[in-house]
C-alpha cells in the first residue's frame, strides 16, 4: 500500500511539473510575441544616417584609369555609377571600377545646407570609420548636386553599440565620405567616413 502510494504520489508530481512547465513556455512565448514589434520598432527607430559626398570625386578604374566628376547616381540594378562631368552626365560600369576618391580640397554640404571645403579644419584622422558591406540599396543619394546621402546601418555591418555611437557622432557633426569601393557581386559597397 505504501508503494502505492508512493507511485501515486510521483506520478502526481510529474504530472503537475509538466503542466508547469507547459504553462511556462506558453507564457514566454506569449511575452516574446507581444515584445516582438517593440524590439523591432527599436532596431528601425535609428533611421538612415546622413553622409555628405564632397561636389567632387576621382574615380579610380581597374586598369588605372581615372576619370573626375560629380557622383549623380548609383544604379543598384542597372550596375553603374552616373558621374557629372565638366560638359556631359556618363555611366561607368561598377564592375569595372577599383573605387572612388573623394579629394580634401573639395567642397562638402552638410545636411543643414552650410557649405565647407573638405581639409580645411584640422580633422583627427584616427576618427575615421569603415562601414564594410553595405547593401548597395543601403546607400541612397538624395542630392546629387549637394552630395547628400544616407546610409541604412544594421547588423551585419554594424553592431547594436556600434550603431549607438554612430548615432551619438551624427547629432552633433556631419559624416563626410573619404573613399567609396564597391562589389558588384555582392551588391555591397564599402565607405570609408570622416565625421566634420
Amino acid at each position: 500500500m505504501k508503494r502505492r502510494t508512493l507511485s501515486f504520489l510521483v506520478v502526481a508530481l510529474f504530472t503537475v511539473t509538466a503542466s508547469m512547465a507547459a504553462r511556462v513556455n506558453a507564457t514566454s512565448q506569449e511575452v516574446q510575441k507581444r515584445n516582438l514589434p517593440s524590439v523591432q520598432a527599436q532596431a528601425n527607430a535609428s533611421g538612415p544616417i546622413p553622409v555628405a559626398l564632397p561636389t567632387q570625386a576621382e574615380i579610380v578604374m581597374k586598369g588605372g584609369e581615372k576619370r573626375d566628376g560629380r557622383v549623380v547616381e548609383i544604379d543598384e540594378k542597372g550596375q553603374k555609377l552616373w558621374i557629372q562631368g565638366s560638359r556631359e552626365k556618363r555611366s561607368l560600369p561598377l564592375s569595372q571600377i577599383d573605387k572612388i576618391v573623394f579629394p580634401n580640397n573639395a567642397v562638402v554640404y552638410r545636411t543643414n545646407g552650410v557649405q565647407f571645403i573638405r581639409g580645411e579644419n584640422s580633422v583627427d584622422t584616427n576618427t575615421q570609420a569603415k562601414w564594410n558591406g553595405i547593401p548597395i540599396g543601403d546607400f541612397r543619394l538624395i542630392d546629387a548636386v549637394k552630395g547628400q546621402a544616407e546610409v541604412k546601418l544594421r547588423s551585419p555591418v554594424v553592431n547594436r553599440g556600434q550603431l549607438r555611437a554612430i548615432l551619438a557622432v551624427a547629432k552633433d557633426r556631419q559624416f563626410v565620405v573619404d573613399e567609396m569601393k564597391f562589389e558588384p557581386q555582392k551588391k555591397t559597397v564599402t565607405i570609408l567616413v570622416t565625421p566634420y
